[in-house]
């Protein structure tokens, strides 16, 4: 199949190339995903899908054309590498443009990104492994009245790119999510809450964690209280700091939000804008990292990028039209969400390197003092303010956890997430595609009621 998907590729490069395309590139994926829903023991659906196409980008004086096609059928392919070109010549130029991405000598070689036993997980263990997820969640609500949601979804991709300047790669990866969301009832409270794991060996799933930590965590939660307001210690766990840092930060390194203006640390390159304490690299090469890979969506080889460092902000993130844009070294973090879109900019893995003491150890350090744990609110990447609910969180009295805290928001600048960081946990955990512990702010403002 893998030399199949790059002799379609070459085709297609060749055709459009013949056609006028003075630089061309053409990229294809394949993917199937599998995934089952249960509603406490009973499967509620369970769905099967294959996806496959080509986008095609031509090149002429500097004027872009692309088109995409939803299938691998090679006629399909050639007409649609004829289209690119036709755009192209019809296009306006953009005197941005430089150049693709050149040939390297060879691609990194990441290690754990494709498990074969993903691969070929048949349903009746995928079902078992969901089943397992769900005992383990209700026995964790002991007698209270619980019902389970969770899920298991399994997928394996393959993508292949080339173009003119000698680029040529394909990937095979996989993926595992498996998720539980309890909901629990007492006479005078209802909650629910939830827990998950990804990763793309198999091997490391553990439906007992899962389902026994999604359970805990509802119950956890039970009795809710506002608190009196005020500026006080913040802990963030690594689920809040995969939204407010992965995105709320990893959306503002992005090369082309900054060159547009529209990233809160616009300008901000070499400075001192973090606390010495935060140090964040974006890892492509990482064993088995979710957002591993030999190379990005541009057939750029993967590399490791030191973002922040002694609180200075080392690099951004860029793609090959970013980078040539900065006169600057390309980072290989060109995305594309599929075949049918053009590249962008994306972290990989983000990492946030750990320092010393456990949750516990950290919340024994605060007297007065929140801890979210999780939340879903981003910031205002343009001006980097940050209002984020509380979605799961506790009150923290006297270096212990109180009771747990509702209708609770948290208020602060990102400018100042990053310099107010006082302390980094070593309780790493990955979520998706950031990899980090739980970390302190010095304060924040909170707002109750």
């Amino acid at each position: 199949m893998e030399n199949h998907l790059l002799e379609l590729a070459n085709k297609a490069l060749s055709t459009a190339e013949k056609l006028g395309a003075q630089q061309a590139e053409v990229y294809i994926a394949l993917s199937r995903s599998f995934s089952i829903e249960v509603e406490n023991s009973s499967i509620k659906s369970a769905s099967e899908i294959r996806d496959g196409g080509c986008g095609i980008r031509s090149i002429i004086d500097k004027k872009i054309g692309f088109a995409f096609v939803t299938n691998l059928n090679e006629k399909d392919i050639l007409e649609m590498a004829e289209r690119s070109v036709s755009i192209a010549k019809s296009s306006v130029a953009d005197p941005n443009f430089v150049t693709l991405p050149s040939a390297s000598s060879r691609y990194p070689s990441v290690k754990g990104i494709f498990d074969p036993a993903i691969d070929n997980i048949e349903s009746e263990a995928a079902t078992n492994l969901i089943i397992r997820t769900v005992e383990a969640t209700k026995n964790a609500t002991k007698d209270l009245k619980t019902a389970v949601e969770a899920s298991i979804s399994t997928s394996t991709s393959t993508r292949a790119i080339v173009n003119s300047l000698g680029v040529e790669g394909i990937q095979k990866a996989t993926s595992i999510v498996l998720f539980s969301y309890p909901t629990i009832k007492t006479d005078s409270d209802q909650n629910s809450s939830f827990e998950f794991q990804v990763s793309r060996q198999l091997k490391t799933i553990d439906p007992e964690w899962v389902g026994t930590n999604a359970g805990k965590n509802a119950v956890a939660n039970l009795g809710g209280n506002t608190i009196e307001g005020g500026d006080l210690p913040i802990i963030l766990t690594p689920l809040a700091v995969s939204v407010v840092l992965g995105s709320g930060f990893g959306g503002a390194i992005n090369a082309e939000e900054v060159q547009q203006g529209r990233s809160y640390i616009s300008d901000a390159l070499g400075e001192e804008i973090a606390s010495p304490a935060l140090h964040i690299v974006d890892d492509g090469l990482r064993e088995g990292g979710v957002g591993s890979r030999n190379f990005d969506a541009e057939g750029f080889p993967s590399r490791t990028t030191e973002v922040l460092e002694d609180g200075i902000l080392k690099s951004l993130l860029h793609n090959s039209y970013t980078a040539n844009k900065d006169k600057v070294e390309n980072t290989g973090n060109a995305s594309r969400p599929s075949y049918s879109g053009l590249p962008s900019i994306s972290t990989t893995n983000m990492v946030i390197k750990p320092g010393k003491g456990s949750l516990e150890d950290l919340v024994s350090e605060i007297d007065k003092g929140v801890l979210v744990k999780n939340t879903w609110d981003r910031p205002n990447m343009t001006t980097g303010d940050l209002s984020a609910l509380v979605a799961e969180g506790f009150y923290i009295e006297n270096g212990s956890i109180a009771f747990p805290v509702k209708s609770t928001l948290i208020g602060i600048n990102m400018r100042d997430v990053l310099k107010r960081v006082s302390i980094v946990g070593e309780d790493v955990r990955v979520t998706s595609s950031v990899v980090s512990p739980s970390i302190v702010l010095e304060s924040a403002r909170v707002t109750s009621g």
